[in-house]
This record gives structure tokens, sequence and C-alpha cells, in this order.
């Protein structure tokens, strides 16, 4: 921030009750005048026991995940009854970090170094805390956490909301305390006197958080890489005259020059529109049957705030949609939920480009969501933890996959470079006015049955019995089609399916980190 610009800011802080605090990586952040000693004097008189191992907690005990949260922006929501362990928490992954800001409401009913609990300043204490984490996401803080009990989701509604525009990775922390849901050892430990009865009644109101989605998200350094990336290669394609031609009505240039960047947009995104990331479950907040087990297998609450390595493979372009290719590990495909044959569904017609789906039958959007039977029926009635993710089926459903976590990995297939479990698996980068997000996913299903129809899969069909009957069920659904043709491009290959479908298979892969997590 430029000294003029740096200096207003300190002087709006400071007309506020704020005022500038410096931390372990020596950089002001903004913490209320009257807070600073009673935070530390409730730190240091906190009954509540310690949390169990921190091995439990990537975001304290992972060295990869540690590295990208201390470069990035995340913000730790703490949830829990009193006494559980949350501010204990809190303190653990504040002592983790430099700059890093705690928001408690608690922190705002000190008087004097002694706490006290008025009712009829209880909105007043949680606007306060508000505004510190609005303040301090504003400054570009790069750990928010906030540690109140946010028992119900819209509770911590208004800090989702300043994640979403600071462009934050929100992880919602629980403790793992043995006593969390014990009200007996509950009224013992908390440290602010809440009897045991008003306990109980707050656990009846406890709301199980599922988001929107699941998936894999990158920062914003590495969301903007990609996305540049993705620019880089529709310009290139842009120089291969089938591809031009075939493209060239979605140009707004008026020099011939074919420039499809500002043709697929991020409009129709939710959250941050210069964030990516890679959906693993789209669970619709509880609607998609089995989503509430997803949300709370123990497969997904242990992976919440751990970082994974992505692996980005090539790119897809279609009139629809343009988005990058995720092939997972075989770890990551523990934690897919995604439906890999889902029905395509290509909707409003692009600018007069004939579109099918599988069958050949026109299809056109309805405005919403494509059902999904076969992940309803996967999932609905299920002990989701035995179907998809005990370690046992998890790997007999990805028994196919490899660990391609070196950049060095050689693909045995380039031009199905993914298949079978898991194949879905994409970062969408852009879509054509009026288009939804999810038709990137569905443009890739097909896609990828296409690939399965044109590429020699001899030596898949020895090694991978699930080889044959994939394509058993393509060559049913799909006519054969010509051999498709290659063109060469800076970044690797492209070759085009039909119907304005184009994929580029990179000469090598994109590797990038991302955080598992919510969008809630």
């Amino acid at each position: 921030m430029p000294g003029r610009k740096k200096k207003a800011h300190e002087a709006r802080l400071r007309r506020k009750g704020f005022i500038p605090v410096r931390l372990k990586v020596k950089k002001k952040i903004a913490v209320p005048k009257a807070t600073r000693m009673a935070s530390i004097s409730k730190m240091e008189s906190l009954e509540e026991a310690q949390p169990g191992s921190l091995d439990e907690f990537p975001f304290l005990s992972d060295p990869k995940t540690m590295e990208y949260v201390e470069g990035s922006r995340t913000m730790f929501i703490m949830r829990g009854l009193p006494g559980c362990g949350k501010s204990s928490l809190a303190k653990q992954i504040a002592d983790a970090y430099g700059n890093t800001v705690v928001c408690s409401a608690d922190s705002f009913r000190y008087v004097n170094g002694v706490y006290v609990f008025d009712r009829n300043k209880l909105q007043e204490s949680h606007e306060k805390c508000r505004e510190l984490a609005r303040l301090s996401a504003d400054s570009s803080i790069n750990v928010l956490i906030v540690d109140n009990t946010n028992i119900r989701v819209w509770e911590f509604k208004y800090y989702l909301e300043i994640a979403r525009r600071r462009q934050y990775t929100v992880v919602l922390v629980e403790p793992r305390t043995p006593w969390k849901w014990d009200v007996h050892e509950l009224g013992k430990k908390n440290s602010h006197d809440v009897p045991e009865r008003k306990i109980r009644e707050m656990a009846g109101r406890y709301e199980i958080a599922v988001p929107l989605y699941f998936g894999w998200f990158l920062n914003g350094d590495d969301s903007a890489r990609v996305l540049t990336v993705g620019e880089q290669v529709l310009k290139q394609l842009g120089e291969v005259r089938e591809f031009a031609e075939e493209f060239k009505c979605y140009s707004e240039s008026g020099t011939g020059y074919l420039d499809l960047t500002k043709y697929f947009t991020r409009e129709a995104f939710t959250g941050n529109k210069n964030s990516v990331h890679c959906t693993a479950m789209f669970t619709k907040y509880g609607k998609v049957p089995g989503s509430e087990a997803y949300t709370t297998s123990e497969m997904v609450v242990n992976s919440c705030g751990q970082v994974f390595r992505i692996e980005i493979v090539g790119f897809l372009i279609t009139p629809r949609t343009f988005g990058a290719r995720v092939r997972l590990t075989a770890y990551q495909k523990k934690l897919w939920g995604q439906d890999d044959y889902e029905t395509v569904n290509h909707g409003t017609p692009v600018r007069g480009v004939r579109s099918r789906n599988i069958s050949g039958e026109s299809e056109g959007w309805d405005g919403g969501l494509p059902s999904s039977p076969s992940l309803s029926n996967r999932f609905a009635g299920l002990g989701i933890e035995e179907e998809i993710f005990d370690e046992g089926a998890a790997d007999n459903l990805a028994n196919s996959a490899t660990e391609h976590e070196s950049e060095d990995t050689e693909r045995d297939y380039k031009f199905c470079p993914t298949w079978g479990f898991g194949r879905r698996a994409h970062i969408t980068l852009g879509c054509a006015p009026g288009i939804p997000p999810v038709q990137t996913g569905l443009d890739l299903i097909e896609v990828i049955s296409t690939e399965a129809m044109t590429s020699d899969l001899s030596g898949m069909e020895s090694t991978h019995e699930s080889a044959a009957s994939d394509l058993e069920s393509v060559t049913s659904e799909l006519s054969l089609i010509s051999d498709p043709g290659t063109f060469s491009i800076k970044k690797g290959e492209a070759r085009c399916y039909g119907d304005g479908r184009w994929v580029v298979y990179l000469d090598k892969s994109i590797h990038v980190d991302a955080m598992f997590s919510g969008f809630y």
C-alpha cells in the first residue's frame, strides 16, 4: 500500500477506535484499542482444556498446507458449544501464523480486564467483531480467525460475504475434544460460566453447515496464473486456421484476429470472479441426496483445510464453455462425489452452432441445474462412508489411478488423459453469455466419451479391466466418428472433435496447490 494511502488507512482505523499493532511478520494490522490487553487476559485465564493432537488439523501439522496458508488468504471460522475448546484452538492457529487477526465478540465484553456479559450489548459486541473482520480483510490480513460459537449458519453469514469479496478460502473448524457434546462437562469447562441449561439449548439449535459445493480452491496468485495460461491457449488456438474459421463468429475483434478472451466471461460465477476451483462434490446446501452424509464423513472432515497438489493436463473449448482438465490422484478420488456419467445438457444453442447430447437429440437448457438420477441413486439411503469413503471401497473405485504428483510424470495415453472414476474433474475458466458454469463438466463428459472412441486404448484394455466395459458403454451411445484433426500449438497439441468441441493436450502438466474446503 503506497505511503499516502497507508497513512490515510491508519487514520481511518484510529477514528474508529482501532490502532495499528505489529505482529511477527512486522505487518501492521488493526486491533481494538480497548481489546488488546483484554484479549491477552482472556487467553491467559481460559479454563478450557487443550484440544486433541495438532496432527488432527492439517493447517497445524502439514508443512505444505501451512506454507500455503502463510502465503494466501484463509478465513478460519470456529464453531462449537461453550467450553469445547474453540478459543484454545483459535489461539493455536494464531500462534502458528504471523499475519493473523482473531475476531471474537467476547473480546468486546471486557470492562477493565474483567469479562462482563451484558445481554443488552450482545448485538453491539457482534457488530464490533464484524467490523474488525471487515477492516482486517480490507487490510489484506493473511489469516482471519472468527472465534464465536456460530451455532447456526446465519450467524457467520456476514463473514462468508467478506471472504467472497476479499478472496479468502473459508475453513469451518470444530474442536475434536471428547467432551464437545457432553453438556455436563461443557458446563464445567467453559470459561464464562454458561449454565448447562443454556448449553443444552444451544446444542439443540446446532446446524450442520452444508455448503453449495466442496472443492479444491486455488489462491489468488495461482488462480491468476491458471487464468493467464488459459488466455494464452485461446490466443494460440486463434492462430490455427481451422479453429479460427469455426469460432470467428464468437470474436468481437474487428481486426480479423480471433479473440475469445472477451467472449468467455466469468459473470455467471458465484463468489469472487478472480478465484478458480475444482469442484469435488456439488451439495446445494444439503438439497442433493447424500450431501449431508458426504459433509460429515470422516474423510471429508479430516481433509477440510488441507492443501493438495492439483494437476492440469489440458484445456477444453466449446461454443459454450472454456475449462481446464484436472487429473485426480488416487487419494483425491476418495473425495470425489460428482457424477461422471451425468446426462449431457448443452443448453441454449450458441449463435447457430449445432449442439447435441450423447444420443444426438437436441436438448435445451431449462435455466436450472441438471438433475442427476444416478448420483441420487448412488447416495440416497446409503451409508456413504461404506459406499465411497471407506478406504477399501475408495481404493477399489480408484484402483486405476496413479499418483501423478511429479512434474516429470509421463501420461500413458496422451489423447485420453482422464477416464474412469473422477474423469469429470475440471476448473471452469469462462462461459459463453447465458451459459452456467456447470455446463463445463457436461461438455467434458461428452468429449471424454468421444476421445475413447478415437484413441488407441488397446494397451489400456489389457492393463485395466474397467476400460473394456467403459468402451462398450461409450460405443452404445456414440456413432463412429472420423479421426479428429491434430494441430500443434506452443503449449501442446489441439484436437477437434466436431460440433465446435476442441481439446488442448499440454506437453507439460501444470501443477498448482489448492485447499480442500467448502463454498458456503
